[in-house]
């Protein structure tokens, strides 16, 4: 999980990793990293000028949402 999200940390636009998808309706704005039977909630956050991957949450596929 460590390095996947290292992985997407590293692009300049996370909507082009294949393992990416946003997310709608009440998470609209955050995004989901599918990591074999895990998932991570995670957001685009401006701390101080620098764009930060904030991960809200880890977890099983069926835990999730």
């Amino acid at each position: 999980m460590i390095a996947a999200l290292e992985e997407v940390a590293d692009i300049s636009d996370i909507s082009q990793h294949p393992k990416i998808k946003a997310l709608s309706g009440d998470l609209s704005g955050w995004w989901r990293l599918r990591t074999g039977v895990y998932r991570s909630v995670l957001q685009l956050r401006l701390i101080e000028e620098d764009e930060t991957v904030y991960v809200d949450y880890i977890g099983p596929r069926g835990d999730v949402y």
